[in-house]
């Protein structure tokens, strides 16, 4: 494992796509994940919200996807964590451009001029923009977003996009060869299209419940790292779309910066509010520590305390 001082956080954003599907035993709301390829450097075959790491020209994305107007509202909740409108802007460009290279989604404006009538969507899928496989294409081949978007008259957008949580490594990372400092942002699903993995990054993808995906988590089934265990249990506690969009929209979003350690024999990863870190206030709710047992993250209070409080 390298050194500490070897390893900076690297500014990187996800997306939390939800929908809204009809009421089940596992409530009205889904998430999309996606499974991590196996060759990653990086949660190898894990279960991951799209996203990565903020490149060059991402803040010019989020200017030309109307961030400008979407700062003046988000600025007075973001006060508290120090970022640049430049800073921030990049954020959101990196998720916009992220989520399409490896799910295939694209956010709109919604008035907005369509693209030209040679390139609109089949009747099938009205809201789908038939240009998405296209801009995927390009932009694997090293194509700019921006210029891409001009030629096909494709206007994206990111006011949709609400801070939901900030994630940042720690100076031991557990599950990963290298550190970021993540913000987790909340999207509802854009209307009309069909997330499809790139089959590099994005082995799969996976809609399922928060506590559905926390229960195959307990069975073994998927792989999970801690951010995508705590995040999926906190979306859990929410009645509702509604209510999880009226959360994002008016509280700050969160700061989770882990401690991990070895104590009394386990390796555990803590959360703010726990014994063993820093911070004495609780910044989520659930357990405030995952302990590392047969190559899994778990509670040590039970698998129910990641739904109490």
């Amino acid at each position: 494992m390298p050194s500490n001082s070897s390893l900076p956080a690297n500014p990187a954003a996800s997306l939390i796509i939800v929908r809204e599907v009809p009421a089940s035993a596992h409530g009205t709301l889904q998430v999309l994940l996606m499974e991590r390829h196996a060759s990653a450097s990086n949660f190898p075959g894990a279960l991951v919200f799209p996203g990565g790491k903020v490149e060059a020209g991402d803040a010019a994305i989020a200017a030309a996807s109307g961030f400008d107007r979407h700062w003046q509202a988000l600025a007075p909740r973001l006060a508290g964590h120090g970022l640049t409108r430049e800073a921030m802007a990049a954020l959101y460009g990196a998720a916009l451009r992220e989520t399409a290279e490896e799910a295939g989604l694209l956010w709109l404006e919604p008035d907005a001029p369509r693209p030209a009538q040679s390139f609109q969507p089949s009747q099938s899928r009205p809201n789908q923009p038939a240009l998405l496989p296209l801009l995927r294409r390009q932009l694997a081949s090293g194509g700019d977003w921006c210029q891409i978007c001009a030629q096909w008259q494709l206007h994206t957008s990111v006011q949709g996009m609400e801070p939901f949580s900030r994630w940042i490594t720690p100076l031991s990372p557990n599950m990963s060869v290298k550190r970021f400092d993540t913000w987790f942002f909340l999207a509802l699903m854009p209307e009309g299209q069909q997330a499809r993995a790139d089959g590099q990054e994005a082995q799969r993808l996976v809609w399922a419940s928060p506590a559905a995906l926390l229960q195959q988590y307990v069975a073994g089934e998927v792989a999970l790292a801690p951010p995508q265990i705590m995040t999926l249990a906190h979306l859990a506690r929410f009645a509702s779309l509604q209510n999880l969009q009226q959360h994002a929209r008016e509280q700050a979003p969160h700061l989770v910066a882990p401690v991990s350690l070895q104590h009394e024999g386990e390796r555990m990863v803590c959360f703010p509010g726990d014994a063993l870190h820093p911070q004495p206030v609780a910044a989520m709710p659930g357990p405030t520590r995952l302990v590392l047992r047969d190559g899994r993250f778990v509670p040590p209070g039970g698998w129910e305390t990641l739904l109490d409080g």
